[in-house]
C-alpha cells in the first residue's frame, strides 16, 4: 500500500497567521467604511458636527446679551440654558433647578466644562445667563437623537459588532478548512478504531499534520504486521488444539472400552477401584475433548443458517432437560412464561445448546434441595431467557471473568466439576445471534443469575408447515 510522502506544505502557524491577517483586513475595512458613512452623514447633514452648538453659540452671543429678556427661541438647537440674576437667584430656563445651580457653581469656580459638559456665560445688564452644551456629533432630527444613542456611540457599537461578526465568520470559514484538512486524519484514527487498516491517508497540505499523518501510517503498518502474526498464530493454535482433540478421541474411546470390559471381569476390592478410576477420569477426558473440539468450531465463525423455530416446542424441551439435569441434587425447578412469541429465528441446535451450558453451570453450583428458576419473557422487539440459581453467587472476579475461555471461577464456588468454557461458548453462541449474555446476582436469592437476551426477527407466515428442523453441528 502506498505511503504518503512527507512535503513541505504550509506550517501551522501560517495557516493562523492568514487568520490573523484577515482580521485585520476586515478590521480596517471596516473602519474606513464607518468613517465614510460618518462623512457622508455630516456632508449630507443628518449629523451635525461636534462643534455645532458651539458655533451656534457664537452667532447668538450678541442677540443674547443685548435683548430685554432671554426667551427659548434665541436659545440653539443642541443647548440648553438658565438665567440668574446678579445675586444667584434663578429667573428663567430649561434646565432643571439641580442642573441650574450646578451650572452656577461652575461659572462662580471659573469651569466652563465638567466631566461631560460645557458651559458658556453671557453677561446681561442685571442677569447672566448660562449656556450648557456637549462637544459630540448629534443628529439633526429631533426624533433621531430621542431613539438612537448619538453618532460617536452609534459608530463604537457598529464597530465592535462588526468586529465580532468579522471574527465569528472568519473563525467558522478557518475552522472548516482545518476541519476539512484534518478530515483523513480524523478518517484514518476511525478505522484504526474499528480494526480496519486497509486505508491511505492523503496529504492535507499542512506540514504539521502530514508529519503526524506519517507517524500514524507507520504505526498501521506496524500495526497489520503485528495483527497478522497474531492472526496466524492464533490460526495454527487452534488447528493444533482441533488436531490434538480429534487424536485424543479414538485412544480415549479404545480406553474407555477395555476399562468397562474390565468390570464385568473377577476384580478384587483393589482392582475394582483401580479401574473405576481409569473409567472415571476417560471419561472426564472425553469431555474435556469434546469442549475443545466445540470450541475449535465456535472459533472457526462459520456461517450457519438460522430458522423459525416453534417456541412453544423448544422451551418445551429445554425445560425437560433442565428438569433431568436437576434430579441428581433433588432440585426445585420453576418454569415461568410471558408472552412467548410463536417462533424465534435462531440456529436450534446452537442456541439449545448455549442454553444448556447456563443451565449445567447453574446445576453444578446449586447445593442439594436448592431451587432453580428460569423466566423466559419477550417483547416486540426481543427474547429473554434467565437462569438463577440458590447458590452463593458470583464472585466480583467471576463477574469479570466467568466468560472468558478456560476460567475455572472463583476457588469459593468452583465444584471442579468443568474446565471453563461452558459460558465462553454460550456467550459466543448467544452474540453470533446478535444477542447479549449478562451474568449477574441475584437479590433475592443471592445466588448468581444469567440473562440471555435475543433480538426477535420476523416471523414467517403461521400456516402450520413452517420447517424449524435442527441443524447438523459444524
Amino acid at each position: 500500500m502506498e505511503t504518503i510522502k512527507p512535503t513541505k506544505g504550509t506550517r501551522l502557524h501560517t495557516f493562523f497567521l492568514r487568520y490573523l491577517f484577515f482580521l485585520s483586513l476586515g478590521v480596517i475595512l471596516l473602519v474606513v467604511l464607518l468613517l465614510g458613512l460618518t462623512l457622508l452623514a455630516l456632508s449630507a447633514n443628518i449629523v451635525l458636527p461636534a462643534n455645532y452648538a458651539e458655533t451656534q453659540i457664537s452667532l447668538s452671543r450678541d442677540r443674547i446679551a443685548s435683548s430685554r429678556s432671554v426667551t427659548a427661541d434665541m436659545i440653539p438647537d443642541l443647548v440648553d440654558y438658565a438665567v440668574f440674576s446678579k445675586e444667584g437667584e434663578l429667573l428663567a430656563g430649561n434646565l432643571s433647578e439641580k442642573e441650574a445651580f450646578k451650572a452656577w457653581d461652575a461659572m462662580k469656580k471659573e469651569q466652563s466644562k465638567s466631566i461631560t459638559q460645557f458651559y458658556s456665560f453671557i453677561e446681561r445688564e442685571n442677569e447672566i445667563c448660562i449656556l450648557r452644551y456637549d462637544l459630540v456629533p448629534q443628529y439633526r432630527s429631533a426624533i433621531m437623537r430621542k431613539y438612537l444613542p448619538n453618532p460617536q456611540l452609534l459608530d463604537i457599537l457598529l464597530f465592535i459588532i462588526g468586529v465580532i461578526t468579522l471574527a465569528t465568520l472568519l473563525a467558522i470559514h478557518f475552522g472548516r478548512n482545518l476541519k476539512k484538512k484534518m478530515f483523513g486524519l480524523q478518517e484514518a484514527i476511525e478505522k484504526i478504531q474499528n480494526q480496519n487498516l486497509d486505508f491511505t491517508i492523503n496529504t492535507s497540505g499542512i506540514r504539521e499534520i502530514d508529519e503526524i499523518s506519517i507517524s500514524l501510517e507507520h504505526m498501521r503498518e506496524a500495526l497489520n504486521s503485528s495483527l497478522k502474526q497474531q492472526w496466524e498464530s492464533e490460526q495454527t493454535r487452534r488447528e493444533q488444539i482441533s488436531a490434538l482433540a480429534h487424536d485424543l478421541k479414538t485412544p480415549l474411546t479404545i480406553i474407555r472400552g477395555n476399562a468397562e470390559l474390565l468390570q464385568d471381569t473377577v476384580q478384587d476390592d483393589i482392582q475394582r477401584e483401580y479401574n473405576d478410576y481409569i473409567l472415571k477420569n476417560t471419561m472426564e477426558l472425553e469431555k474435556f475433548t469434546k469442549e475443545l473440539i466445540d470450541l475449535s468450531k465456535m472459533e472457526r465463525k462459520t456461517t450457519r443458517e438460522k430458522t423459525h423455530v416453534k417456541t412453544d416446542a423448544f422451551m418445551t424441551e429445554v425445560e425437560q432437560q433442565m428438569r433431568a439435569l436437576s434430579l441428581e441434587k433433588q432440585l426445585q425447578v420453576d418454569v415461568q412464561k410471558e408472552m412467548l412469541p410463536a417462533f424465534i429465528l435462531i440456529d436450534e441446535e446452537r442456541f439449545y445448546r448455549a442454553i444448556l451450558n447456563v443451565i449445567a453451570n447453574a446445576v453444578e453450583h446449586t447445593p442439594e434441595n436448592g431451587k432453580m428458576t428460569l423466566t423466559v419473557q419477550s417483547a416486540v422487539d426481543f427474547f429473554q431467557l434467565t437462569v438463577t440459581d440458590s447458590g452463593r453467587g458470583f464472585s466480583p472476579r467471576d463477574l469479570n471473568e466467568a466468560t472468558k475461555q478456560f476460567y475455572r471461577g472463583d476457588p469459593s464456588r468452583n465444584a471442579g466439576n468443568h474446565h471453563g468454557m461452558g459460558l465462553y461458548i454460550a456467550q459466543s453462541i448467544v452474540q453470533s445471534h446478535g444477542g447479549t449474555l449478562l451474568i449477574g446476582n441475584d437479590l433475592t436469592s443471592g445466588g448468581g443469575k444469567v440473562t440471555i437476551t435475543i433480538p426477535i426477527k420476523e416471523a414467517p407466515s403461521q400456516n402450520g408447515n413452517q420447517p424449524h428442523a435442527m441443524m447438523t453441528s459444524l
